[in-house]
């Protein structure tokens, strides 16, 4: 009898649990009392983690005179909050999911969710949605079922992916043909059987229910540009990016360009191995 996804999804988190770390970053909201004081000791719970912060605030950026020398508390006022959250919260996320991918590359998975996330995140505040403390980690995760099908059947998604890609018939029907759900409501799952918040689980719910409000319908929006920038797969359908992430990412990132630089020069640094 096939797996459902929850099989997949319990089995998959038991191979790939989420350290302490992760859920003490989920739990601290940018507008908590302290919360830049509190990043340090959250991250300090990994020494690898905090390494791997030093390279990241030693990048290139506008901070970058400022975090050539000092320690973590240096690095966190120059940088900001939402930098180092969300730089703790990828690395930590890229850690813990060391998978073997065949069926698509693993840069540009990653890649492509941290478009995501550097989209969403704007869009949430701007909106003043509900929970827009959980946008960044939404992006991020809102497609690693896509990641986890690659582990439990590497072989059935490269069949999958060719058919996809032909652009014949509807990804998600095909992964529903296949194995019997989607990749995002595997998605879902992961996000349950890992125990994240419960606004987490919700949004990337929305996406299945289609949702067009909160941060379930910022982070659509969010997806369907990162796919319009061609972030995601080159094939399908094109789509324009909408006015007000448009906007928001010419505002913060400088654009299109902007945010490319931004989503790889992260995860370059996120990928150095401390010496």
């Amino acid at each position: 009898m096939p797996l459902s996804a929850s099989d997949v999804a319990a089995r998959a988190a038991l191979k790939y649990p989420m350290p302490a770390v992760m859920y003490e970053l989920l739990a601290l909201s940018e507008s908590a009392t302290g919360a830049l004081a509190a990043l340090p000791g959250i991250i300090a719970l990994d020494p690898d983690l905090q390494a791997r912060m030093a390279i990241v605030a030693r990048g290139p950026g506008p901070w970058s005179e400022h975090t050539t020398t000092g320690g973590i508390d240096d690095h966190i006022r120059a940088l900001g909050f939402r930098r180092v959250h969300s730089a703790a919260l990828l690395i930590t996320a890229i850690k813990a999911l060391p998978i073997e991918t065949a069926a698509f590359d693993y840069l540009d998975f990653w890649r492509y969710s941290l478009s995501v996330a550097y989209l969403v995140t704007p869009l949430a505040y701007a909106r003043l949605v509900d929970d827009r403390d959980q946008a960044f980690a939404a992006g991020l995760f809102h497609d690693v079922g896509r990641l986890i099908l690659e582990e439990n059947d590497p072989q059935g998604l490269t069949i999958v992916r060719s058919i996809q890609l032909r652009g014949e018939v509807p990804w998600h029907e095909v992964e529903r043909s296949a194995f019997g759900f989607t990749a995002l409501e595997l998605s879902v799952e992961m996000a349950r059987a890992w125990r994240f918040p419960a606004p987490l689980i919700a949004a990337i719910s929305g996406l299945i229910e289609r949702r067009r409000t909160g941060l379930a319908g910022a982070l659509r929006d969010a997806c369907l540009a990162a796919r319009a920038l061609r972030f995601a797969t080159a094939t399908g359908r094109r789509q324009a990016v909408g006015g007000d992430i448009a906007a928001l990412m010419e505002r913060i990132y400088e654009g299109e360009e902007g945010l490319r630089l931004r989503v790889n020069s992260l995860l370059e640094t996120s990928m150095i191995a401390p010496e």
